[in-house]
């Protein structure tokens, strides 16, 4: 997509660039602190690319009480003492305006392989392999039903595995006009299994463990592209709040085919986020 492109090939505010056969970012480690864990498949981060870092600090400080530790030009999110991801400044060519949007990275132990073996399984190399800076190793690729991700060789370990909390991370949706050649690409590429639990959804999971949903969609304007899923406690108590904050709810809990637990809402900037309420005991995180 336009936004991706004019990041990391033009490069982002204050960060340094870096060329698309390398170079480097000084990006924040993922870990407090160092943790010597590698859970490849797992989606292990997310940053918030955004032409407005300060509107959309005050957006998501608003809607989930996260916090920010500027390092620079980047701001680290926290929800309580747990970093949960990071805000990333870009500056969008002249008259090219951006929306803001979600870049998920994937865990995987060897950033330069693992960009070898999305050639050639059909996906693209976007940028990289590059060096993070304290952050790692990383490629950003697409699948080739679109749909960006950053494959992360982490320096000091993955996060550790724990429930999702409320306010943080649940789960990601990659969303696609074709499931097949998506569960293909990501089965292979990082050794997933899947299992279709509709006829549109398939759940991507490595040891035993859900990682991903892939949504097959018939809007074109909005395939081709991974979603976050934030758990919250209630989503319909929330949409007063994302309107007031400038944000937009494109669907509502149970509205048309949705979920009666799930909301669809953009950011003040543009960034689309899935909001679902979800238990422990529940088996499924799926937002469809």
């Amino acid at each position: 997509m336009v936004l991706l492109l004019s990041l990391l090939l033009a490069g982002c505010a204050g960060m340094g660039g870096a060329g698309k056969n390398g170079g480097e970012y000084s990006l924040p480690s993922i870990t407090s602190s160092p943790t010597g864990e590698s859970r490849p498949g797992a989606f292990v981060w997310q940053d918030l690319l955004t032409p407005d870092a300060g509107a959309s600090r005050k957006f998501y400080a608003g809607l989930f009480g996260w916090t920010f530790r500027e390092n620079g030009a980047y701001s680290e999110i926290y929800l309580g003492d747990q970093k949960i991801g990071g805000l990333l400044p870009i500056k969008p060519g002249e008259g090219r305006p951006v929306p803001a949007q979600w870049l998920a990275s994937v865990s995987v132990t060897d950033a330069d392989k693992a960009a070898k073996q999305a050639t050639d399984a059909d996906g693209r190399v976007i940028n990289g392999p590059m060096d993070l800076g304290a952050r790692g190793r990383g490629v950003l690729i697409a699948g080739p039903s679109g749909g960006h991700l950053l494959l992360l060789q982490s320096r000091d370990g993955d996060p550790t595995d724990n429930p999702p909390e409320v306010n943080g991370w649940l789960w990601n949706e990659l969303w696609t006009l074709d499931l097949e050649p998506a569960v293909n690409f990501y089965t292979g590429l990082l050794g997933y299994q899947h299992e279709s639990v509709q006829d549109n959804y398939v759940i991507l999971s490595k040891d035993g463990q859900w990682q991903a949903g892939i949504h097959r969609i018939q809007d074109k304007a909005f395939a081709g592209r991974w979603v976050p899923v934030v758990r919250v406690a209630d989503p319909q108590s929330l949409l007063d709040s994302v309107k007031s904050l400038g944000g937009t709810v494109w669907v509502r809990p149970g509205e048309s085919k949705a979920r009666p637990d799930a909301a669809l809402i953009a950011d003040n900037q543009g960034a689309l986020v899935i909001l679902q309420r979800w238990s422990a005991d529940t088996k499924s995180r799926e937002a469809n």
